[in-house]
Parts: structure tokens; sequence; C-alpha cells
């Protein structure tokens, strides 16, 4: 009888499954591991887990980029020798983010997700403004990891398009915050800089700021590589 009872039961959980995967149920997205990620969509416990699903397809992946404000286009896939080069990227050619770069869908994605749910509110929290451009040294560049040592011999993500380097701030008043002089600054600044370091971390595997060493005293290092990291 118990065995019956609960083969029952897994039978049921089972078609439960199925008929919410196959959109035969309609549940909302916060409940429904298998919904699609929207960038716009307010941020809920399953956010996480949609994010990294979407990342790792990257049909997922550019539909999520899609439904977000990031200008961006697909590019092709530009394999070369010596481990760099990229696959399944755009070009990002969003005026906040001018001059253009090409990134990873995955990174894009984080990208996109950082600026909505963490960057622009954080600047309306400490600043009263919001951010009209992100200042940044770019995203893609044929080298090895460099640190305070010098020059490792494993290749960094910006090898491969999947690493992103923000310098500052630009508010829609004028004022720039860049991290040279705003890390260590006045507490407004201070503050709204350390949120946005504390945002990333949540969008991307890797981010690295002065917190770090001195060879990011000036910029945030945003990635989305192997390993998980926020410094």
């Amino acid at each position: 009888m118990i065995r019956a009872l609960s083969a029952i039961v897994i039978a049921c959980a089972g078609l439960l499954v199925w008929s919410v995967h196959s959109g035969r149920i309609d549940v909302p997205s916060r409940w429904n591991p298998w919904a699609p990620l929207s960038v716009a969509e307010p941020l809920h416990w399953l956010t996480g887990h949609q994010l990294q699903r979407a990342a790792s397809d990257p049909a997922l992946c550019r539909a999520a980029l899609a439904s977000s404000t990031l200008e961006h286009t697909a590019v092709p896939d530009n394999d070369t020798d010596g481990g760099c080069g990229w696959q399944a990227a755009v070009r990002v050619t969003d005026a906040r983010f001018a001059p253009a770069f090409t990134l990873t869908c995955s990174a894009g994605l984080s990208l996109a997700m950082w600026e909505h749910h963490a960057l622009a509110p954080a600047a309306q929290t400490h600043l009263g403004q919001r951010v009209i451009r992100v200042e940044h040294f770019g995203s893609y560049a044929c080298r090895n990891v460099r640190g305070a040592g010098g020059e490792s011999e494993r290749r960094s993500q910006h090898a491969s398009a999947n690493a992103f380097d923000v310098a500052g701030f630009r508010l829609g008043n004028g004022r720039r915050i860049g991290l040279v002089n705003g890390w260590d600054g006045e507490a407004a600044e201070a503050a709204f800089l350390r949120e946005v370091r504390d945002g990333a971390c949540r969008f991307f595997k890797g981010t690295l700021g002065p917190d770090h060493n001195a060879a990011h005293r000036d910029h945030f290092h945003l990635d989305q590589g192997p390993y998980r990291i926020c410094r």
C-alpha cells in the first residue's frame, strides 16, 4: 500500500514538472525554474538560477539579452591561435557604454543585469542621479592575467572577450565619479562605488576592484570566468 501510494505521488510530481516545463501550466516566472530570464523583471529567488541557465545556453542568452535595453548586435565567432578570440559574442553599441566593444553573450547579459538592478538603483540611492555613461577600459585583449607580481602564464578572461573593465561613471548632472579618487573619497561616492561592486558580485562570477590589489586600484574587473571571486 505504501509503495503504491509513493508511486502515485512520484507520478503526479513528475506530471506536474512535465506540465510546467512544457508550458501546459502557466506558472509565474518567480516560481518556474524553466522560465526564460527577463532582465527587466524584478529580482526573485530564482533569478540566479535563470541567469546561470541563460548564460550556459547561447540561444537562451541571446533571448534574455534581447529583453534588456542594452543595445547590441551579434557577431561571428572569432577563434584565433594561442587561446584568444571569442565565441557566442555580441558587439555592445550602447551609447551609455561608448566606445563600442565585443563581449561574450554571457558577460553581456550579466552587464545588462548589473546596470539595471545594481548600478542604476545605487546611483539614485547614494547620489540622487542617474548614470548616463559608464567609462571603461574595454573588454577583448589577447593577453595573460596581470597582477601585482606582473603577468602570469594563464590567459586572462579578456583574451576570450569574457571580461569588462569599468573605470568610472558620468552622472546626469555632469559629475564624474572615478575609482581612483572615489573609492576612498567622500562618503556618498565611496558608498556608491562599494554598492556597485557588491552588485556586480551578484551577477558576475569574477569581480575585482581596489580591495583586491594595486593593479585594480583604478577599475572594476568584471568577468564570467570559471572562478567565483568578489574582492
